[in-house]
């Protein structure tokens, strides 16, 4: 997974808020789907959205961290807390994705509901709290260097 860290930050908050739209239909059919039971399907859809959700999440912790932590060191905190939140994803998708059949249905089931419903709190959190704060130091960090 390589990242470009000359693409522009503004261009890359939206792209991770277009993925976040994009991730929408696709969570309500796996929250459907978790339902109805048929959680080998769910299994498979959430395997296959699975490099999206840690692609999206790494992008996240490496670019929008930088001017963060570089011009708001003070005012990182509810940045990093929202960010926390991406190891409890990992460890969805990488220690208990792959369990979930061996679960009984009920408890697998309330698994993905947990997971899907977090995911969707967490990329409203991003939204409002990172992607802006990340944007103001993005643009406070382009001025100092423009000047210096």
């Amino acid at each position: 997974m390589t990242l470009d860290y000359n693409e522009p930050l503004p261009k890359v908050v939206e792209r991770l808020k277009s993925e976040h739209r994009e991730l929408v239909p696709k969570l309500r059919r796996i929250e459907q789907l978790a339902e109805s039971g048929d959680m080998k399907v769910v299994i498979t859809e959430l395997k296959v959205i699975k490099p999206l959700i840690l692609r999206h999440a790494v992008e996240e912790e490496a670019r929008l961290m930088r001017p963060i932590m570089w011009e708001y060191k003070d005012k990182a905190d509810d940045s990093i807390i929202v960010l926390r939140y991406h190891r409890e994803l990992v460890d969805f998708l990488e220690h208990k994705l792959p369990n979930l059949t061996s679960l009984p249905e009920h408890v697998a089931r309330r698994e993905v509901g947990i997971f899907v419903k977090e995911l969707r709190k967490h990329h409203q959190e991003e939204e409002k709290t990172l992607f802006p704060l990340a944007l103001k130091a993005n643009s406070k960090y382009e001025k100092h260097s423009q000047s210096e």
